[in-house]
Protein backbone atom coordinates (compact mmCIF):
# COMPACT_ATOMS: atom_id res chain seq x y z
CA UNK A 1 0.00 0.00 0.00
CA UNK A 2 2.57 2.31 1.16
CA UNK A 3 0.36 5.48 1.43
CA UNK A 4 2.03 8.22 3.26
CA UNK A 5 -0.09 9.44 6.10
CA UNK A 6 0.53 12.57 7.91
CA UNK A 7 -0.10 12.69 12.12
CA UNK A 8 -0.55 15.69 13.46
CA UNK A 9 0.52 15.12 17.33
CA UNK A 10 2.49 17.32 20.06
CA UNK A 11 2.39 14.01 22.24
CA UNK A 12 5.75 11.74 20.77
CA UNK A 13 4.52 8.40 22.72
CA UNK A 14 1.39 8.50 20.97
CA UNK A 15 2.66 9.68 17.87
CA UNK A 16 4.92 6.91 18.04
CA UNK A 17 2.21 4.78 18.96
CA UNK A 18 0.21 5.67 15.80
CA UNK A 19 2.65 5.81 13.63
CA UNK A 20 3.52 1.65 14.52
CA UNK A 21 0.07 1.61 14.08
CA UNK A 22 0.08 3.32 10.26
CA UNK A 23 2.93 0.88 9.38
CA UNK A 24 1.30 -2.11 10.21
CA UNK A 25 -1.01 -1.28 7.77
CA UNK A 26 1.68 -0.96 5.29
CA UNK A 27 1.54 2.71 4.79
CA UNK A 28 4.12 5.00 5.58
CA UNK A 29 3.78 7.44 8.45
CA UNK A 30 4.74 11.84 8.57
CA UNK A 31 4.79 12.92 11.66
CA UNK A 32 4.19 16.81 12.89
CA UNK A 33 4.21 18.10 15.99
CA UNK A 34 2.53 21.32 15.64
CA UNK A 35 -0.01 22.53 13.48
CA UNK A 36 1.79 24.71 11.53
CA UNK A 37 4.52 22.04 11.07
CA UNK A 38 2.16 20.03 9.35
CA UNK A 39 0.00 22.76 7.34
CA UNK A 40 3.96 23.04 5.71
CA UNK A 41 4.27 19.31 5.40
CA UNK A 42 0.70 19.60 3.32
CA UNK A 43 2.17 21.88 0.81
CA UNK A 44 4.67 19.69 0.21
CA UNK A 45 3.23 16.64 -0.78
CA UNK A 46 0.05 14.58 -0.75
CA UNK A 47 -1.06 12.13 1.59
CA UNK A 48 -4.01 9.33 1.73
CA UNK A 49 -5.09 10.52 5.29
CA UNK A 50 -4.73 12.58 8.27
CA UNK A 51 -4.61 11.92 11.78
CA UNK A 52 -5.28 15.47 13.26
CA UNK A 53 -5.17 16.22 17.00
CA UNK A 54 -7.64 19.18 17.95
CA UNK A 55 -5.19 19.94 21.28
CA UNK A 56 -2.03 21.28 19.60
CA UNK A 57 1.13 23.76 20.94
CA UNK A 58 0.48 26.72 18.94
CA UNK A 59 -2.88 26.55 17.40
CA UNK A 60 -6.26 24.31 17.36
CA UNK A 61 -6.33 21.21 15.35
CA UNK A 62 -9.91 23.11 14.18
CA UNK A 63 -7.62 25.46 12.57
CA UNK A 64 -5.99 23.40 11.10
CA UNK A 65 -8.81 21.31 9.86
CA UNK A 66 -10.13 24.46 8.29
CA UNK A 67 -7.20 25.35 6.46
CA UNK A 68 -7.00 21.35 5.05
CA UNK A 69 -10.46 21.88 3.26
CA UNK A 70 -9.18 24.92 1.86
CA UNK A 71 -6.68 22.90 -0.24
CA UNK A 72 -7.27 22.04 -3.71
CA UNK A 73 -7.71 18.59 -3.02
CA UNK A 74 -7.77 18.21 0.56
CA UNK A 75 -7.31 14.02 1.91
CA UNK A 76 -9.33 12.76 4.12
CA UNK A 77 -9.24 14.14 8.32
CA UNK A 78 -9.94 11.96 11.63
CA UNK A 79 -9.76 13.82 14.44
CA UNK A 80 -8.61 12.63 17.83
CA UNK A 81 -9.20 14.56 21.22
CA UNK A 82 -8.70 13.94 25.00
CA UNK A 83 -11.49 16.54 25.24
CA UNK A 84 -14.23 16.16 23.21
CA UNK A 85 -17.21 18.49 23.54
CA UNK A 86 -20.56 18.99 21.29
CA UNK A 87 -19.38 21.92 20.06
CA UNK A 88 -16.22 20.10 18.97
CA UNK A 89 -17.45 16.82 17.25
CA UNK A 90 -19.78 19.51 15.21
CA UNK A 91 -17.49 21.62 14.26
CA UNK A 92 -15.25 18.87 13.70
CA UNK A 93 -17.91 17.51 11.32
CA UNK A 94 -19.05 20.57 9.75
CA UNK A 95 -15.66 21.28 8.68
CA UNK A 96 -15.45 18.04 6.98
CA UNK A 97 -13.66 15.42 9.67
CA UNK A 98 -14.13 11.89 8.13
CA UNK A 99 -13.98 10.16 11.73
CA UNK A 100 -13.59 11.40 15.28
CA UNK A 101 -12.52 9.81 18.37
CA UNK A 102 -11.87 10.27 22.00
CA UNK A 103 -8.76 9.27 23.91
CA UNK A 104 -7.92 7.30 25.16
CA UNK A 105 -8.07 5.90 21.38
CA UNK A 106 -9.21 2.48 20.83
CA UNK A 107 -6.54 1.52 18.20
CA UNK A 108 -7.75 -1.34 17.15
CA UNK A 109 -10.74 0.57 15.97
CA UNK A 110 -8.71 2.87 14.33
CA UNK A 111 -6.97 0.52 12.65
CA UNK A 112 -10.09 -0.12 10.85
CA UNK A 113 -11.34 2.81 10.07
CA UNK A 114 -7.74 3.56 8.50
CA UNK A 115 -7.58 0.27 6.58
CA UNK A 116 -11.60 1.38 5.48
CA UNK A 117 -10.42 4.52 4.63
CA UNK A 118 -7.04 3.46 2.32
CA UNK A 119 -9.06 0.68 0.48
CA UNK A 120 -12.41 2.21 0.24
CA UNK A 121 -15.29 0.13 -0.19
CA UNK A 122 -18.17 0.94 -2.44
CA UNK A 123 -21.35 1.61 -0.36
CA UNK A 124 -24.16 0.85 -2.79
CA UNK A 125 -28.32 0.58 -1.85
CA UNK A 126 -29.46 -3.49 -1.76
CA UNK A 127 -32.61 -4.07 -2.95
CA UNK A 128 -34.91 -4.43 0.52
CA UNK A 129 -35.59 -7.95 1.83
CA UNK A 130 -38.99 -8.55 2.92
CA UNK A 131 -38.19 -10.85 5.92
CA UNK A 132 -35.58 -12.43 6.99
CA UNK A 133 -34.26 -15.36 9.18
CA UNK A 134 -32.87 -18.69 9.26
CA UNK A 135 -33.46 -19.67 12.77
CA UNK A 136 -35.58 -22.24 13.43
CA UNK A 137 -38.77 -20.29 14.77
CA UNK A 138 -38.46 -18.10 11.53
CA UNK A 139 -38.51 -20.83 9.60
CA UNK A 140 -42.04 -22.02 11.21
CA UNK A 141 -43.61 -18.88 10.68
CA UNK A 142 -42.06 -18.72 7.12
CA UNK A 143 -43.85 -22.05 6.49
CA UNK A 144 -47.08 -20.55 7.31
CA UNK A 145 -46.71 -17.57 5.37
CA UNK A 146 -46.30 -19.41 2.37
CA UNK A 147 -49.43 -21.53 3.08
CA UNK A 148 -51.15 -18.32 3.64
CA UNK A 149 -50.05 -16.36 0.43
CA UNK A 150 -51.56 -19.36 -1.10
CA UNK A 151 -55.34 -19.26 -0.58
CA UNK A 152 -57.56 -16.27 0.87
CA UNK A 153 -57.99 -17.70 4.48
CA UNK A 154 -58.20 -15.14 7.52
CA UNK A 155 -54.64 -14.79 9.17
CA UNK A 156 -54.09 -13.89 13.05
CA UNK A 157 -50.00 -12.88 13.47
CA UNK A 158 -48.96 -13.23 17.41
CA UNK A 159 -45.64 -11.75 18.32
CA UNK A 160 -44.26 -8.89 20.56
CA UNK A 161 -44.29 -5.94 19.59
CA UNK A 162 -41.74 -4.68 16.93
CA UNK A 163 -41.31 -8.82 16.06
CA UNK A 164 -42.85 -7.94 11.88
CA UNK A 165 -46.45 -8.94 12.37
CA UNK A 166 -47.32 -6.18 10.00
CA UNK A 167 -44.55 -7.02 7.55
CA UNK A 168 -45.67 -10.27 7.19
CA UNK A 169 -49.43 -9.49 6.90
CA UNK A 170 -47.97 -7.36 3.87
CA UNK A 171 -45.87 -9.74 2.82
CA UNK A 172 -48.75 -12.40 2.45
CA UNK A 173 -50.89 -9.65 0.60
CA UNK A 174 -48.25 -9.06 -1.47
CA UNK A 175 -47.75 -12.46 -2.72
CA UNK A 176 -51.56 -13.33 -2.66
CA UNK A 177 -53.96 -13.24 -5.15
CA UNK A 178 -55.67 -9.86 -4.11
CA UNK A 179 -51.75 -8.07 -4.11
CA UNK A 180 -53.07 -5.27 -6.29
CA UNK A 181 -56.41 -4.53 -4.01
CA UNK A 182 -56.16 -2.54 -1.04
CA UNK A 183 -54.11 -3.15 2.42
CA UNK A 184 -56.05 -0.95 4.73
CA UNK A 185 -54.36 -0.99 8.38
CA UNK A 186 -57.38 -0.04 11.39
CA UNK A 187 -55.75 0.75 14.91
CA UNK A 188 -58.97 0.79 17.49
CA UNK A 189 -56.44 2.87 20.36
CA UNK A 190 -56.50 5.35 17.44
CA UNK A 191 -60.35 6.57 17.94
CA UNK A 192 -62.21 7.33 20.99
CA UNK A 193 -64.45 4.19 22.09
CA UNK A 194 -67.64 6.05 20.52
CA UNK A 195 -66.22 6.31 17.25
CA UNK A 196 -64.25 3.36 17.48
CA UNK A 197 -67.11 1.26 15.39
CA UNK A 198 -67.71 3.88 12.74
CA UNK A 199 -64.24 4.22 11.70
CA UNK A 200 -64.32 0.39 11.31
CA UNK A 201 -66.94 0.83 9.35
CA UNK A 202 -64.98 3.37 6.89
CA UNK A 203 -61.78 0.95 7.28
CA UNK A 204 -63.81 -2.29 6.16
CA UNK A 205 -65.74 0.41 3.20
CA UNK A 206 -61.78 1.27 2.09
CA UNK A 207 -60.57 -2.13 2.25
CA UNK A 208 -63.53 -3.58 -0.41
CA UNK A 209 -62.63 -6.77 -2.01
CA UNK A 210 -58.51 -6.49 -0.49
CA UNK A 211 -56.86 -6.58 3.13
CA UNK A 212 -57.98 -5.34 6.22
CA UNK A 213 -55.35 -5.57 9.12
CA UNK A 214 -56.71 -5.19 12.59
CA UNK A 215 -53.76 -4.04 14.55
CA UNK A 216 -53.48 -4.56 18.58
CA UNK A 217 -56.75 -6.48 18.15
CA UNK A 218 -56.15 -8.22 21.96
CA UNK A 219 -56.63 -4.79 23.22
CA UNK A 220 -60.33 -4.12 21.71
CA UNK A 221 -63.09 -3.50 23.90
CA UNK A 222 -66.13 -6.46 23.92
CA UNK A 223 -68.09 -4.05 22.40
CA UNK A 224 -66.01 -3.05 19.46
CA UNK A 225 -65.61 -7.16 18.72
CA UNK A 226 -68.99 -7.69 19.27
CA UNK A 227 -69.75 -5.07 16.16
CA UNK A 228 -66.88 -6.90 13.79
CA UNK A 229 -68.46 -10.39 14.54
CA UNK A 230 -71.81 -9.25 13.48
CA UNK A 231 -69.82 -8.09 10.30
CA UNK A 232 -68.67 -10.91 9.53
CA UNK A 233 -71.45 -13.45 10.00
CA UNK A 234 -73.50 -10.76 8.01
CA UNK A 235 -71.39 -11.57 5.22
CA UNK A 236 -70.76 -7.87 4.49
CA UNK A 237 -67.11 -7.86 4.99
CA UNK A 238 -65.50 -9.02 1.88
CA UNK A 239 -61.45 -8.20 2.79
CA UNK A 240 -59.73 -10.65 3.29
CA UNK A 241 -58.63 -10.22 7.28
CA UNK A 242 -55.59 -9.85 9.01
CA UNK A 243 -55.07 -9.29 13.04
CA UNK A 244 -52.39 -8.80 14.68
CA UNK A 245 -51.48 -9.51 18.66
CA UNK A 246 -48.53 -8.38 21.07
CA UNK A 247 -49.91 -11.48 23.77
CA UNK A 248 -51.79 -14.82 23.42
CA UNK A 249 -54.86 -13.49 21.60
CA UNK A 250 -57.20 -16.36 23.04
CA UNK A 251 -57.89 -14.95 26.45
CA UNK A 252 -58.28 -11.89 25.15
CA UNK A 253 -61.09 -12.34 22.27
CA UNK A 254 -64.67 -13.64 22.29
CA UNK A 255 -64.25 -17.45 21.26
CA UNK A 256 -66.38 -17.15 17.96
CA UNK A 257 -64.37 -14.24 17.10
CA UNK A 258 -60.76 -16.02 17.68
CA UNK A 259 -61.76 -19.02 15.73
CA UNK A 260 -63.20 -16.76 12.95
CA UNK A 261 -59.94 -14.73 12.73
CA UNK A 262 -57.38 -17.54 13.68
CA UNK A 263 -58.05 -19.92 10.83
CA UNK A 264 -54.32 -19.75 9.82
CA UNK A 265 -52.22 -18.54 12.96
CA UNK A 266 -48.32 -17.26 12.60
CA UNK A 267 -46.12 -17.17 15.64
CA UNK A 268 -43.14 -14.39 15.12
CA UNK A 269 -40.66 -15.08 17.83
CA UNK A 270 -38.95 -12.10 19.60
CA UNK A 271 -35.32 -11.44 18.42
CA UNK A 272 -33.81 -12.76 21.84
CA UNK A 273 -35.12 -16.00 20.93
CA UNK A 274 -33.30 -15.81 17.04
CA UNK A 275 -30.37 -14.26 17.57
CA UNK A 276 -28.46 -16.22 15.06
CA UNK A 277 -30.80 -14.44 12.72
CA UNK A 278 -29.08 -10.86 13.87
CA UNK A 279 -26.20 -11.01 11.71
CA UNK A 280 -28.13 -10.82 8.73
CA UNK A 281 -31.00 -9.10 9.44
CA UNK A 282 -28.65 -6.07 10.72
CA UNK A 283 -26.64 -5.39 7.38
CA UNK A 284 -30.06 -5.57 5.72
CA UNK A 285 -30.65 -2.67 7.42
CA UNK A 286 -27.47 -0.67 6.61
CA UNK A 287 -27.50 -0.14 3.06
CA UNK A 288 -24.05 -1.92 1.92
CA UNK A 289 -22.04 -1.11 5.37
CA UNK A 290 -20.71 -3.93 6.81
CA UNK A 291 -20.18 -5.22 10.57
CA UNK A 292 -16.93 -4.97 12.53
CA UNK A 293 -16.90 -8.26 14.59
CA UNK A 294 -17.10 -6.05 18.04
CA UNK A 295 -19.93 -4.53 17.15
CA UNK A 296 -21.89 -7.98 16.34
CA UNK A 297 -21.11 -9.28 19.58
CA UNK A 298 -22.79 -6.24 21.27
CA UNK A 299 -25.52 -6.65 18.94
CA UNK A 300 -25.98 -10.22 19.83
CA UNK A 301 -25.79 -9.63 23.44
CA UNK A 302 -27.97 -7.14 23.85
CA UNK A 303 -31.67 -8.09 25.08
CA UNK A 304 -33.47 -6.35 22.07
CA UNK A 305 -36.50 -5.64 23.99
CA UNK A 306 -38.10 -3.85 20.96
CA UNK A 307 -37.00 -6.78 18.92
CA UNK A 308 -36.39 -6.24 14.97
CA UNK A 309 -37.68 -2.23 14.91
CA UNK A 310 -35.44 -1.55 17.71
CA UNK A 311 -32.59 -3.46 15.96
CA UNK A 312 -33.40 -1.39 12.70
CA UNK A 313 -33.33 2.03 14.74
CA UNK A 314 -29.90 0.75 16.43
CA UNK A 315 -28.78 0.51 12.40
CA UNK A 316 -30.35 3.50 11.31
CA UNK A 317 -28.36 5.65 13.99
CA UNK A 318 -25.08 3.53 13.19
CA UNK A 319 -25.62 4.33 9.69
CA UNK A 320 -26.18 8.19 10.71
CA UNK A 321 -22.88 8.79 12.50
CA UNK A 322 -20.54 6.22 10.46
CA UNK A 323 -19.39 7.85 7.48
CA UNK A 324 -17.04 4.94 6.66
CA UNK A 325 -18.43 1.65 5.28
CA UNK A 326 -17.40 -0.61 8.70
CA UNK A 327 -19.93 0.20 12.06
CA UNK A 328 -17.56 -0.25 14.96
CA UNK A 329 -18.94 -0.36 18.67
CA UNK A 330 -18.91 3.15 19.16
CA UNK A 331 -21.02 3.56 16.23
CA UNK A 332 -23.64 1.98 17.97
CA UNK A 333 -26.30 3.39 20.17
CA UNK A 334 -24.96 4.13 24.06
CA UNK A 335 -27.87 1.83 25.33
CA UNK A 336 -26.32 -1.29 23.42
CA UNK A 337 -22.68 -0.71 23.90
CA UNK A 338 -22.91 0.21 27.68
CA UNK A 339 -24.64 -3.29 28.06
CA UNK A 340 -23.33 -5.55 30.77
CA UNK A 341 -22.69 -8.15 27.55
CA UNK A 342 -22.47 -11.00 30.15
CA UNK A 343 -25.77 -10.97 32.33
CA UNK A 344 -28.62 -10.87 28.86
CA UNK A 345 -26.68 -14.15 27.99
CA UNK A 346 -26.44 -15.46 31.50
CA UNK A 347 -29.68 -15.14 32.70
CA UNK A 348 -31.00 -16.59 29.19
CA UNK A 349 -28.77 -19.30 29.64
CA UNK A 350 -30.19 -19.71 33.70
CA UNK A 351 -33.84 -19.80 32.19
CA UNK A 352 -33.39 -22.20 29.65
CA UNK A 353 -31.54 -24.65 32.08
CA UNK A 354 -33.85 -24.18 34.81
CA UNK A 355 -37.24 -24.66 32.17
CA UNK A 356 -35.06 -28.16 30.95
CA UNK A 357 -34.14 -29.24 34.42
CA UNK A 358 -38.09 -28.86 35.43
CA UNK A 359 -39.17 -31.08 32.90
CA UNK A 360 -36.53 -33.68 33.33
CA UNK A 361 -37.07 -33.97 37.45
CA UNK A 362 -40.93 -33.67 37.25
CA UNK A 363 -42.57 -36.87 38.49
CA UNK A 364 -42.33 -38.94 41.54
CA UNK A 365 -39.16 -38.99 43.26
CA UNK A 366 -37.78 -42.53 42.69
CA UNK A 367 -37.99 -41.75 39.07
CA UNK A 368 -35.74 -38.88 39.13
CA UNK A 369 -32.80 -38.85 36.61
CA UNK A 370 -28.93 -39.52 38.47
CA UNK A 371 -27.25 -35.94 39.15
CA UNK A 372 -24.32 -37.63 37.25
CA UNK A 373 -26.79 -38.38 34.03
CA UNK A 374 -27.73 -34.54 34.10
CA UNK A 375 -24.32 -33.20 34.22
CA UNK A 376 -23.13 -35.10 31.56
CA UNK A 377 -25.95 -34.39 29.41
CA UNK A 378 -24.85 -30.50 29.68
CA UNK A 379 -20.97 -31.14 29.48
CA UNK A 380 -21.83 -32.74 26.34
CA UNK A 381 -23.50 -30.10 24.41
CA UNK A 382 -20.80 -27.36 25.87
CA UNK A 383 -17.70 -29.29 24.34
CA UNK A 384 -19.90 -30.00 21.26
CA UNK A 385 -19.99 -26.46 20.76
CA UNK A 386 -16.93 -25.24 21.98
CA UNK A 387 -15.11 -27.99 20.11
CA UNK A 388 -16.81 -26.25 16.86
CA UNK A 389 -15.43 -23.09 18.25
CA UNK A 390 -12.03 -24.67 17.57
CA UNK A 391 -12.45 -26.22 14.43
CA UNK A 392 -12.90 -29.79 15.64
CA UNK A 393 -9.46 -29.77 16.98
CA UNK A 394 -9.10 -31.30 20.54
CA UNK A 395 -5.80 -30.23 21.23
CA UNK A 396 -6.80 -26.91 20.14
CA UNK A 397 -9.70 -26.95 22.92
CA UNK A 398 -7.80 -28.20 25.68
CA UNK A 399 -4.94 -25.71 25.39
CA UNK A 400 -7.24 -22.56 25.14
CA UNK A 401 -9.68 -23.67 27.67
CA UNK A 402 -6.68 -25.35 30.31
CA UNK A 403 -7.67 -28.73 30.04
CA UNK A 404 -6.26 -31.75 30.45
CA UNK A 405 -5.80 -33.22 26.88
CA UNK A 406 -6.24 -36.94 27.79
CA UNK A 407 -9.37 -36.01 30.28
CA UNK A 408 -10.77 -34.40 26.97
CA UNK A 409 -10.07 -36.83 25.03
CA UNK A 410 -12.31 -39.17 27.13
CA UNK A 411 -15.03 -36.99 27.38
CA UNK A 412 -15.29 -36.84 24.07
CA UNK A 413 -15.09 -40.43 23.35
CA UNK A 414 -18.03 -40.59 26.18
CA UNK A 415 -20.52 -38.98 24.13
Amino acid sequence: MNSPILIIEDEYALAAALSTLVRRLDATPVVAASGQGGIDKLSGQSYALVILDVGLPDMSGLKVLEKIQALPQPPPVMIITAHGTLETALQARRLGAREYFLKPLNLADMQRTIREILTPTKIGQRPETTMIGSSEPMQRAFAIIAQASGNDVPVLLQGPPGSGKSLSAQVIHRHSARAEKPFVVFRADEWPEDRAESALDEAIANAADGALFLDEINAWSKPLQASLMNRVNAGTLRARLFSASSQEAAPCLREDLFYALAVLQVLLPPLCERTADIPALAVSFLGGRVLSAEALAALKAHAWAGNVRELKAAMAHAAAVCSGSTILPHHLPASIVKTDESSHLEDTMKRSLAAWLDQKTTGPDDMMPAYDTLLETVEASMLDTLLKRFDGKPTRLASAMKMNRATLRRKLREE
